[in-house]
């Protein structure tokens, strides 16, 4: 049995506490409660970064969603770390993966962007999902994406 149609109205609160982004170990805890369709949603979300010089930076990041409705309750979690190599103001390297326990998807963004000239930038974005089966793991999607872009001033 779904969530009845209807019109539905949240009221939210939150919680949070951070450390300052600009120092080399920084984070942020935050909880978000309140109704939720016809019931409640706890949402914890906890992020983390490393930024040991302006050419490495590594971050973390976890959710868990705890619903509680009429028609049953949910928990989903989601984890993701972000990896990014600044090797100079002209050319990055990132990468995303993410996890999360309700589609049982493993996906990594992985993207480098290249400023060739002031008016042109280059991208390259692999991205790969892999679906959990059971005990295995099965390939879900590949794409490779090229972007060149460039300003013509006339």
């Amino acid at each position: 049995m779904g969530i009845p149609a209807g019109s539905y109205h949240w009221l939210c609160y939150r919680l949070e506490a951070q450390l300052a982004a600009k120092r080399v170990v920084s984070g942020q805890i935050t909880w978000w409660y309140g109704s939720f369709y016809n019931g409640t949603l706890d949402q914890f979300v906890v992020t983390s970064a490393w930024k040991p010089s302006a050419v490495f930076n590594l971050e973390l990041s976890g959710e868990r969603n705890v619903g509680r409705l009429s028609q049953g309750n949910f928990t989903k979690d989601r984890l993701g770390t972000r990896a990014r190599i600044n090797l100079s103001p002209d050319l990055q390297f990132s990468s995303f993966v993410q996890y999360d326990n309700e589609s049982r998807n493993l996906g990594t963004n992985s993207r480098v962007r290249w400023t060739f000239h002031p008016l042109g930038e280059l991208f390259v974005v692999y991205n790969h999902n892999l679906d959990r089966l059971a005990r295995d793991w099965e390939l879900a999607s590949n794409e490779l994406l090229v972007k060149l872009q460039y300003a013509f001033r006339f």
